[in-house]
């Protein structure tokens, strides 16, 4: 402190010196003054530490923190952030497949209710089929027995060829209304549909549109409405038909000989098993693979829409090596998938020559204890074989009519969010009389999307009637 003294006495000295005295003060009467006005401790005091049992070993309370990260309205008022919330709030809804038929007018259920009989109907007609090639079978053999004649066995296969006539006629007709008229009604729903949501986006806030953006909206009303239209069209009569073929083969099976039938019922288990086995890996690596593509296809969106900048560094190259590390991935999954379809494929024909050599090796132990007759083989060979793969072809039938209903989840949720600012509401008071001045008084005003920057805070505005007003 002394030398701090010292120095602050040279250099008022030589202040003095080169400036003179001019407030009349002599420095050792500064000195004097400044020492009496604040006087310099020699040395600081210093606490005495706290005991360390007297600390709060509490952790630091992150509650907050962590409220505000997870909520970005958590720094507002409560009045403030349940008005933002009710700006952005979708509230959820919870959808059968029932539900996608919501739009469907008297016309499209009398369409659905002919079409699914002529589609139960079409699948019925596949099995009778086999009754017909097992009876034919039967006149083969019957004529090269010597137990049929010649004129008679002219008049069965040309009576029994008519029956293949009117079994196509039938078929024809029933799958032709039945595919028609689903794919009719599905074109009408999803149009509705799809009038409903831009009906329903229009009526919503601006803060709506912050949230989800013009991209998602496009999306919603072109790729989901056509999955939507996917899960209620043909693929219904397709699942009909097939079901209606299963049930018909095994009535058909059952009634010709039980016992057989039921034995090459574990047909249908081998294939069940095959395919929702080897189904779901295919569903996985084809997921790996297009999630691939897709990011792949961003790179090249990036490289694409700044290519000058690219260019002109010279990253071509190591662009082309980034993109190349997204193919190799989709090329291995793609890979992975097509050897899974290849073994499905190699199972379900190894599963058909199997059930032939299963069904004529126990049928000969039947035929030849007189139990049935080789018509009656073929018959219930043929069934069996049509019903279970009948039945193979509903799965993913299934899973269409699944990803119909996620997919109206958002759809439907939109149409009936009831927005805070619906321009075509009938509700509240009605002016008669407008005279067209507009007052705005101590205004706040914050983006939902934005809750974190305030625009305006307490701003007032007058826009008087019949007159220019510019806000610069």
């Amino acid at each position: 402190m002394a030398h701090a003294l010292e120095s602050e006495k040279q250099i008022s000295e030589s202040s003095s010196n080169d400036d003179g005295s001019r407030d009349g003060l002599d420095v050792a009467d500064m000195e004097k003054t400044a020492l009496g006005q604040t006087p310099f401790p020699q040395q600081l005091p210093v606490e005495p530490a706290p005991p360390l049992r007297r600390l709060d070993s509490k952790p630091p309370n992150t509650a907050n923190a962590e409220k505000e990260e997870g909520d970005p309205l958590a720094h507002l008022p409560e009045h403030e952030a349940a008005i933002l919330k009710r700006q952005l709030d979708i509230p959820p809804v919870k959808l059968t497949y029932k539900s996608l038929y919501r739009y469907a007018t008297r016309n499209d259920l009398l369409i659905m209710a002919l079409s699914s009989i002529c589609a139960i109907g079409g699948g019925a007609v596949m099995p009778l089929m086999t009754i017909v090639f097992g009876t034919l079978a039967g006149t083969f053999q019957g004529f090269f027995l010597k137990t049929v004649t010649g004129a008679e066995f002219t008049q069965k296969i040309s009576h029994l060829t008519l029956y293949f006539v009117y079994l196509a006629i039938g078929e024809f007709i029933t799958i032709y209304v039945a595919t028609v008229g689903f794919i009719y009604t599905g074109e009408h729903i999803s149009a509705k549909i799809r009038e409903h949501y831009l009906a329903s986006i229009l009526r919503q806030n601006i803060g709506y549109f912050d949230k989800l953006g013009a991209g998602e909206i496009t999306t919603r009303i072109t790729a989901d409405t056509n999955l939507v239209q996917d899960g209620i069209s043909e693929k219904v009569g397709l699942t009909l038909t097939a079901i209606a073929t299963f049930v018909t083969a095994y009535v058909i099976g059952y009634i010709k000989y039980w016992k057989l039938t039921l034995i090459l019922t574990s047909t249908i288990v081998a294939i069940i098993a095959t395919m929702g086995g080897l189904g779901r890996m295919m569903d996985k690596w084809n997921k790996a693979s297009l999630a691939a593509y897709a990011e792949g296809g961003t790179v090249v969106e990036e490289v694409i829409s700044s290519v000058r900048n690219a260019t002109a560094f010279g990253t071509q190259d190591k662009l082309a090596k980034q993109y190349d590390v997204h193919l190799i991935e989709a090329k291995k999954s793609g890979f992975k998938m097509k050897t899974i379809l290849g073994s499905m494929i190699g199972f379900l024909m190894c599963y058909v020559y199997l059930t032939y050599s299963l069904a004529f090796w126990q049928g000969s132990k039947y035929l030849v204890a007189g139990d049935m007759s080789l018509n009656d083989i073929l018959t219930i060979l043929l069934s069996i074989m049509i019903g279970a793969f009948a039945l193979g072809n509903v799965a993913p039938n299934i899973q269409a009519f699944a990803t119909a209903i996620a997919a109206a989840n958002k759809i439907y949720a939109t149409i009936d969010r009831v927005s805070p600012l619906d321009p075509e509401s009938e509700e509240g008071k009605k002016l008669e009389n407008v005279e067209g001045t507009i007052e705005l008084r101590n205004i706040k005003h914050i983006y939902p999307s934005r809750p974190e920057v305030v625009v305006m805070e307490d701003v007032s505005l007058l826009v008087p009637a019949g007159k220019t007003t510019a806000l610069v």
